[in-house]
């Protein structure tokens, strides 16, 4: 299940922009899955809920996922606070 390690992955990034805004709650994430990704949407998102939850910054922080045609899972947008 590679999504799990996607999701892994996203949330490293999203702690990483965080610590280097000085932030404390990341409080939406917008992410484009190309339908081509080879990304299992229900099973990504499944994933990144649960690792998520896990850390302060964040617990209850809303996740978007748009598609495109694309081969890509692209980090669109990040809101901090």
């Amino acid at each position: 299940m590679h999504e799990f390690s996607l999701a892994q992955g996203l949330h490293g990034q999203l702690l990483d922009l965080a610590r280097e805004h000085g932030v404390e709650k990341i409080l939406k994430a917008e992410v484009r899955i190309g339908s081509n990704a080879g990304v299992v949407e229900e099973s990504f998102v499944f994933g990144f809920n649960v690792v998520a939850g896990q850390d302060p910054k964040t617990t209850g922080m809303e996740l978007i996922i748009s598609r495109d045609e694309g081969r890509d899972l692209i980090l669109m947008q990040v809101q901090l606070q």
